[in-house]
């Protein structure tokens, strides 16, 4: 998945996504510090802190959430070398 990636095809794949990305964190070929941007967006969504607080604002509070999660996935899948993450596309199917 490159920046241009259509936004609609992502909701029909998002298993294939979900799976191509787990498969990247257990890859010993993907550099360690790319792996902690997925990760800090899952600790980001588990902790009671938030840009916008939930209580607050309550549905762009949690809207804030899910776009840390998108945009962090999207700069950790562009960052991932190209022949790793082409290789674990071939293996989901996309």
């Amino acid at each position: 998945m490159r920046p241009n990636f259509p936004v609609n095809l992502l909701w029909r794949r998002l298993p294939q996504l979900a799976r191509i990305c787990w498969g990247l964190m257990l890859d010993r070929r993907v550099p360690p510090h790319l792996k902690l941007i997925p990760i800090g967006a899952v600790l980001y969504l588990l902790l009671p802190y938030d840009l916008i607080p939930d209580f607050l604002v309550p549905v762009i509070g949690q809207i804030d959430d899910l776009l840390v999660l998108f945009l962090a996935f999207r700069l950790f899948l562009g960052l991932v070398p190209a022949d790793i993450l082409f290789e674990h596309q071939q293996k989901v199917g996309w």
